[in-house]
């Protein structure tokens, strides 16, 4: 269910844009948006790799490695998406001629997806901890608020600001779907401190 919530998520924005601002609002953001999937395929990759190891650091209540193993790819996921979130940034309005010579309006866009993502990844993987601890439950109602903000936001920014506003709305989601989890590490018990 998580996965299918996920998913709508993950392209809702495109559609919205595309209803309320028409189809070059909606090309633009497309076009500025197709550079996340970069920095989401470090994330996956990391994710995979630590989280069996991470089930089984908490299962047997060794908290002080699911600790250790949370810093560590935290780090490591910074240390790689980090430069991709800056280069993005800084060479945005290049990147975004190659789709074309009206793309580089979408400057603004790939700014706030950039600060976004580094925000979403100095969180590091806690939507990933919150399961391993056994919160699927919080981590499912986490994603549906998440996309409750994207589409509330969308509504209400889209028709005013285009494919700004769902870039605007998107980053929201993208920060509650983080930072919820990150609260309840570290108020559910048992807690685990990162």
């Amino acid at each position: 269910m998580a996965a299918a919530i996920q998913a709508v998520f993950q392209r809702l924005d495109i559609v919205v844009v595309a209803f309320l601002a028409g189809p070059a609002e909606a090309a633009m953001y497309t076009a500025a948006t197709r550079f996340k999937i970069l920095g989401q395929l470090a994330n996956q990759g990391l994710a995979q790799a630590t989280q069996p190891r991470l089930i089984q650091a908490i299962t047997t209540n060794n908290h002080a490695e699911a600790k250790r193993l949370y810093r560590q790819t935290t780090r490591t996921l910074v240390a790689l998406t980090w430069p991709i979130w800056i280069g993005y940034a800084v060479f945005a309005p290049w990147l975004l001629a190659l789709f074309g010579p009206s793309y580089p309006q979408a400057v603004d866009i790939a700014l706030i997806l950039s600060a976004t993502m580094m925000i979403a990844t100095a969180c590091g993987m806690v939507d990933v901890l919150l399961i391993a601890s056994g919160r699927t439950t919080a981590s499912l109602v986490n994603v549906i608020v998440a996309v409750t903000v994207t589409i509330a936001l969308d509504l209400l920014l889209v028709p005013a600001l285009g494919a700004l506003g769902a870039a605007l709305g998107w980053s929201a989601g993208v920060l509650v779907k983080n930072i919820l989890p990150l609260i309840q590490v570290h108020t559910f018990r048992p807690r685990i401190a990162i």
